[in-house]
């Protein structure tokens, strides 16, 4: 599903956070948005899943404004991992990412043979197979991350939105996690705080600084020196894996 902001300012206070953001994501594309802790990244994302809206400027979703549409058809093709802390921790796992097939029910509709089928399938490819059972309040962070995303998958949208997806994640389902992101055919927008999983896995990046889009593009393009610089005040480069060929960031502390 292609993505579309249109001139969008959003914010809680009287300073937008995001200042007339416009931007095109093209279906399929795995966007990566980049900013210091402020930016505005976890605002952008909220215009989309109708968490914030914009104060000015248009969400289009395909050729739908998302703020006009209606919400249970925005929850049907956006599936969402937030920063939010999630309720429901009398929940289980299971029940957690059952929670993801009811935009696609009726009123009064119960889940049925193909919704359990496609709530498993969901914890298994976010590993979590294993803890389906186990409350949520006895999980850890990185635990009860893998299960919000199961939870999103198991919507089966057409775009996710993932607000620090690999927080609480230790390195091998960081990259587990965002290699199944990137293989799902879906459009992702993903606010990232680690360039270098950024430049591995994503297929755009947009650069924030203060709320304003400082560079969108390809990863080439986007991750340069002045870039660093400019949005991250560090020096750094782009380049790439001796093993594998993909791009790897190298941070160094800014001097002079």
């Amino acid at each position: 599903m292609k993505l579309v902001f249109d001139g969008v300012a959003a914010g809680y206070t009287e300073l937008p956070a995001v200042h007339h953001a416009t931007l095109t994501i093209a279906q399929g594309e795995f966007v990566a948005v980049i900013g210091p802790n402020g930016s505005g990244k976890s605002t952008l994302l909220k215009t989309v899943y109708r968490a914030l809206r914009p104060r000015a400027g248009t969400v289009l979703l395909g050729d739908e404004d998302v703020w006009a549409a209606r919400h249970r058809d925005v929850a049907r093709r956006v599936g969402v991992l937030g920063q939010d802390p999630p309720g429901g921790y009398d929940f289980t796992a299971r029940e957690a990412v059952r929670l993801g097939r009811y935009p696609h029910l009726g009123a009064f509709d119960r889940l049925g043979a193909t919704d359990e089928a496609i709530v498993a399938q969901a914890l298994e490819r976010t590993g979590a197979t294993g803890i389906a059972d186990r409350p949520l309040s006895t999980l850890s962070g990185g635990e009860r991350q893998r299960v919000l995303l199961a939870r999103a998958l198991a919507q089966r949208p057409e775009l996710l939105v993932l607000d620090e997806p690999t927080n609480h994640l230790d390195p091998a389902h960081q990259m587990s996690t965002l290699s199944l992101v990137a293989s799902l055919g879906v459009t992702v927008l993903a606010a990232l705080h680690t360039l270098d999983l950024a430049a591995r896995y994503a297929t755009t990046i947009v650069a924030i600084k203060a709320g304003t889009i400082a560079a969108a593009g390809p990863p080439a393009e986007v991750l340069t020196p002045a870039v660093f610089r400019d949005v991250f005040a560090v020096d750094g480069s782009l380049v790439s894996d001796p093993v594998d060929g993909r791009p790897r960031v190298l941070l160094r502390e800014l001097r002079g």
